[in-house]
Formats: structure tokens, C-alpha cells, sequence
């Protein structure tokens, strides 16, 4: 938290100095980079503002990068009683979630890639939008932090789907699992809502452009792409807990059905009594089996997944009222 303060609150200040230095508040110019010299006042501003959400992007994606990480090895030992585990194996294994040099270069470069593409989805597309020349201060800073803030969110993406695909693995040691008391595994689904929040979290900083005109589309995508990752986020921490509660369920089904099957050539032979009450009690043990959910998740979980999905909108919104109170008091 306090590295994404300090890198977001330096870079604040500098932008802030830097206008102010160079006299850009009373500037007269037209959105940025599009045409230095007609007269449009809102040009700089809207600028700025987009100034602004890469500066807060770039302090909160390594910051996310790295509580990653350090969720995922306190979640190893919380778990050390449920994995049967020391100590000193449970920092073992909380160490081997490790990323690969190949695998940072991979999603880096899609991300840098992608960030060269996005200058033309804004509308009106500048001609030459990697020309220097071009730049006002404000897009200068778009330009250089764009491609920074798009390799750190493939990598933040990056690392959340090689920390989830582990702790799948890291499931099937569970030594032991209670159909009827999944609480112990409480801290998969904990670190599945974690890792979705960190996406979201950078989906509400992306909003704020939307309060621009022209970032529709480019929002549209960036919306969908999120969601969509924030899904896979939550569900990949806890699908090695889903499929060994599927196999405890399918062993204890298979147990009760077997039992059934003797206690009906019983009661053929000896007739109802003491055998068919004992029949009920195994139907009835079947169904609570049955019941138990093969996902452990609860009404809390659901119901803070889709409290995370609108902070997006929450973020919007504190973005348009922000916006008002501001060009009220200065300009």
C-alpha cells in the first residue's frame, strides 16, 4: 500500500510542478496533441486528468504485483494444519510459487505491444501519435507511462494466474477434507476474492477516463477483458479444492450406495424392522452428501464479488462529482 502511495504521490507531485512551472493551467490549446494553436481550453485539462490516471496506475499496479505474492505465501501457512505440514516444509512450498523469466518477457511484450494500438482507438486518432514532436507536456506523459502501465498489468495478470495455478496444485496435499465443515478451506476462496479484487482495483482507476469523451470503446474492452480475467482469478485458486471435494463426495456416495445395496438383499430376506430403519438413516446420509456444495463458496462470497463489480461504477461516479467540484472552485 505505502509503495503505491509513494510512487503514485511522487509522480502526482512532478506532473503537478511541471504544470504549473511550465504554465499550463492558463493554457489555451485544443485536446493535447491534436492541434496546438486553436482555442479550446478543455484540451489541456482533459489531458491532465488522463495524466492523472496513469500516475495512479503506475503506483498501484506494482504495488498489486506484489501483494500477490505475499497473499499467496501467507495463504500457504495459514493452511499449514490442513496440508499436515512443518514449519520449515510449509516455507518450502510457499517459496516454489515462483514466476519465470520467459513468462515476464511473454506477457511484457504483449503488453507493450497493445499499448502502441491504443493511442488510435481514441477518437479523434491523432495521425502521428508516437511522434515526440507532437506531444504537449500532458501527452508526453501518456505516452511514456502507457506502455509502462501496460506491461504491469500483463504482468499483474501474469502473476495471479501462475500464484493461482499453484495453489490449485498445492490442494491436492490437503491431507484431510470435512464435507461438513469447509471452513478450513476458507483461505482459497480468500485468496480467490483477493486476487479479484486486485483486478477490479485496476479496472476502477481505467474508469475514471471513461468521464472523458471518446473512451467508450476502449473501456468496453478494457471492462470486458477485466471481468473476464477477474472470473478466472477467482475460480483458479480453488480448483484443486473443487476437485478433491468432488472425489471425497464421489467416495463417500459410493461408500453409502454400497451399504444401501446390502441393506436392500437384507431386507429382502429378513423383512422390514431394525434393517430398515437402519436403510433410512442411509438414504437420508446420502442426501446430505448429496447437498454439499463441490465449490466452497458461501452467500458471503457471492454477495463480495458483486460488491467488487461495482466499484467500477462507484469509482465512475466519485470520478464525475470530483470533476465538477474542481472545475467549479478553479476554472
Amino acid at each position: 500500500m505505502w509503495l503505491g502511495f509513494g510512487i503514485s504521490g511522487v509522480l502526482l507531485v512532478i506532473l503537478l510542478v511541471t504544470e504549473t512551472v511550465l504554465g499550463r493551467w492558463g493554457e489555451v490549446v485544443v485536446a493535447g496533441e491534436f492541434d496546438a494553436f486553436a482555442p479550446v481550453t478543455e484540451g489541456v485539462l482533459r489531458d491532465i486528468r488522463l495524466a492523472i490516471v496513469h500516475c495512479l496506475q503506475i503506483g498501484y499496479l506494482p504495488a498489486a504485483f506484489l501483494y500477490v505474492f505475499q497473499n499467496s505465501r501467507r495463504t500457504v501457512l495459514v493452511l499449514q494444519e490442513q496440508l499436515d505440514c512443518t514449519r520449515e516444509e510449509c516455507e518450502k512450498l510457499a517459496n516454489s510459487v515462483k514466476l519465470t523469466t520467459g513468462g515476464l518477457v511473454t506477457f511484457g511484450a504483449v503488453g507493450f505491444v497493445l499499448s502502441f494500438a491504443s493511442p488510435y482507438l481514441v477518437p479523434p486518432a491523432p495521425l502521428t501519435p508516437w511522434n515526440p514532436l507532437t506531444w504537449s507536456p500532458e501527452v508526453a506523459w501518456h505516452r511514456v507511462l502507457g506502455p509502462l502501465s501496460q506491461i504491469l498489468t500483463w504482468w499483474l495478470g501474469y502473476s495471479i494466474i501462475i500464484v493461482s495455478v499453484r495453489m490449485s496444485k498445492i490442494a491436492v496435499e490437503l491431507s484431510r477434507i470435512d464435507l461438513y465443515n469447509l471452513s478450513p478451506l476458507s483461505p482459497f476462496t480468500q485468496l480467490g476474492l483477493t486476487n479479484a479484487l486486485l483486478m477490479i482495483g485496476s479496472l476502477s482507476i481505467w474508469s475514471l477516463m471513461s468521464i472523458e469523451a471518446g473512451f467508450g470503446q476502449i473501456m468496453l474492452g478494457i471492462g470486458v477483458a477485466t471481468m473476464i480475467s477477474t472470473a478466472l482469478a477467482m475460480l483458479l485458486p480453488v480448483r484443486g479444492v473443487h476437485k478433491r471435494i468432488h472425489q471425497s463426495k464421489e467416495a463417500e456416495l459410493s461408500w453409502v450406495n454400497g451399504e444401501i445395496s446390502k441393506q436392500r438383499d437384507t431386507l429382502q430376506t429378513m423383512g422390514v424392522g431394525q434393517q430398515s430403519g437402519r436403510m433410512a438413516d442411509l438414504i437420508a446420509y446420502r442426501g446430505l452428501v448429496e447437498n454439499v456444495s463441490e465449490w466452497p463458496f458461501t452467500t458471503s462470497t457471492y454477495t463480495r464479488i458483486f460488491l467488487y463489480a461495482l466499484l467500477p461504477i462507484v469509482s465512475w461516479g466519485v470520478g464525475i462529482v470530483a470533476e465538477e467540484i474542481v472545475g467549479r472552485a478553479f476554472f
